[in-house]
Parts: C-alpha cells; structure tokens; sequence
C-alpha cells in the first residue's frame, strides 16, 4: 500500500501555458524532495503540487534572466468526473463493507450451528430412528454454509481491495487533496526550477560486504525505493531531510526495485574463529568522505553467505564492529580509535 501512496507524489502534470522539463526525486532518509524544471510562457504557470508536501517547504528559483513577481498557492481544484468516479468507488467501498459485516454475522450463526450440532446426544425414537445420521447431516449442513459464508468473504474482500486500488490511483491522477502554485513573471517567458519536500515515503539502505581474507571487503550499497513515475530521475542522499548539506555529501542516481547506489572497499579486520558454525566478527572502518547511512548487511566470507548485520551507520572515519549471522538483530559496539 505505501508504495502506491508514495507513488502519487511524483505525478506533476502541469496545465498549460506551462510546460515542464526535467522532473526529479531525491529521496533521503526521512522524507524526498521534489523538484521541477518549469518553463513559463506568457508569463504565467500553474505547477500542482501532490497533497503530501509538507507545509513551508515551497521553494520557486528564478532561472537565468527571469523575475518572479508573484507566487500563490491555492487548492487543486479536483475534476467534476474524477468527483463523480470517486463517489461511486466509495459507495461501493462502503457497500462492501456492510457485505463483510453481514458475512461475519452468517459465520457466527453457522458456527454456533455446528457447534450445536456436534453437541447433541445421539437419541432415537420413532421420529428419529437415525439420530446419529440425522445430527451428521445436520453438522454437514451448518458446516456447508460456512464454506458459502468463506467464499463470499473472499470474494467480498478481493473487491474491496481492487476498489481501494481504483480510488487510490484516480485520487492521485486528480491530485486530491493537493495544491496549485500560481507563478507569474515579470516577462512573458522564461524558466523557473519548482522544489518543495515530502513527507511519505524514504528510502531503505541496504549492504552486501564480501571477505576474501585480504583485509579488504568489498562494500556495495544498494536501495529499496518507492515506487515512481518512469519519468522521473531519482536520487537518495544518505542523510536526513533536516540535515544540513555538508560540503562533499553526494546524491546518487538510483533506479530500480534493487538500486545498486556505489561500492566501496573498505578496511576490516576479522576478530572471531571463522568456523562456518560461529557468527563472524569483524571491525569495519569507513575511509570514506561520505558518511555509511544504517541498514541491514547480507554478509560473505570467500562467497559464502554467512548471515545479516546491523549497520547503525559509519561516520568518516569511523570503525565499528559488526557480528555476522549472530542474533537476529545485533547491535553493533562503537571502537573508539
């Protein structure tokens, strides 16, 4: 579900007299930040903005010789059919659930049936010569309509999530809940860059470190990323969006479902037996510029896979010791150098 939330950020379809250029993502460790190059003819553009930019982070840059002389920000205005469609999907949404409640309803109903049923002593007489057969049958029937009621619910619920899917993808083409950034120039043409910061949705970083015994490892970052427009450039900076931009800090381009972001070999020293049945201990020093952001290690020794880590980050500089394959969530001790 995230990656459809997140993936409605990145729609920015611009009306005219607007056209727009390049459209980038830089995803960081909390939060991207959206930016768009805009051209501006007749002196005026409208830019939407998706509904889940976070408030006070609108930034509109003149390019070239261009003056901006005005900027507001006012309610997208949504489409009367995309209104209409999403009526409809809510009343069917709505519609499906009071369906699932009355299903929850039947299935108790069936089940205290059943259970009644199987609880019964067997007794004959004349109107029930059979009792034992008599109470099968009437356990196979309760439990009978309780298969009805379990299909029915799967049904019931396999449409209601294709109907949340609807209304999630129309919601984010009309761009419901967004906003519209009016820009007008002091000329009748010229180029602005639109950048303004989102709150949902940030990227995963995520490590292979390979050991061949050289004291050496090869270090590859990789990056789980929402989903995006094809159109889009991305970008992930490991750091947080309320950080400042260090000098030498650089954005990496990432595409992908399992982004390779840029490899390292990096300095370590293995201070444990390296018996395949012990956890593998190894110091790690980044000697690096960049900071290393936390994540998950996949651990190799000689090609062998030996287990996860966890990374809490490595500053310039820093050492840290890392137990591979240990418990499921080690925490890695700081050594002071």
């Amino acid at each position: 579900m995230l990656r459809s939330v997140t993936a409605g950020i990145f729609t920015l379809l611009l009306t005219a007299p607007a056209m727009a250029g390049t459209r980038n993502l830089t995803w960081y460790l909390d939060g991207g930040v959206v930016t768009l190059e805009v051209v501006v003819s007749r002196g005026y553009a409208e830019v939407p903005l998706s509904g889940g930019m976070v408030a006070g982070t609108l930034r509109v840059k003149p390019e070239g010789d261009a003056v901006i002389s005005r900027v507001q920000t006012i309610p997208a205005t949504v489409d009367p059919r995309a209104e209409k469609g999403l009526a409809a999907l809510d009343e069917r949404r709505d519609a499906l659930g009071d369906r699932l409640k009355a299903l929850e309803s039947r299935e108790e109903i069936f089940k205290a049936a059943a259970r009644s049923q199987s609880a019964k002593a067997p007794r004959k007489s004349k109107s029930n010569p059979e009792p034992v057969t008599a109470i099968r049958q009437g356990t196979d029937f309760a439990l009978a309509r309780l298969e009805e009621v379990y299909r029915a619910r799967r049904t019931a619920e396999k449409e209601l999530k294709g109907v949340e899917a609807r209304r999630l993808e129309l919601a984010r083409k009309a761009n419901v809940g967004g906003s519209v950034a009016r820009i007008w120039l002091q000329s009748k043409s010229g180029r602005v860059t639109v950048e303004y910061a989102v709150a949902e949705g940030s990227w995963k970083p995520l490590y292979d470190l390979r050991l061949d015994g050289s004291g050496a490892a090869k270090v590859s970052l990789m990056a789980l990323l929402p989903e995006s427009d094809p159109s889009t450039t991305v970008f992930v900076s490991p750091l947080r969006l309320s950080a400042p931009e260090a000098p030498g800090t650089l954005r990496r381009a990432a595409s992908g479902d399992y982004a390779a972001i840029v490899a390292y070999t990096l300095p370590v020293a293995v201070t444990e037996s390296l018996s395949p049945r012990l956890p593998l201990t190894l110091l790690l020093t980044n000697t690096t510029a960049e900071p290393l952001p936390a994540g998950d290690v996949s651990c190799y020794w000689k090609g062998e896979f030996r287990g996860t880590a966890l990374l809490t980050g490595l500053a310039p500089g820093e050492r840290k010791e890392l137990l591979c394959g240990g418990s499921p969530a080690p925490v890695p001790v700081t050594v002071k150098r």
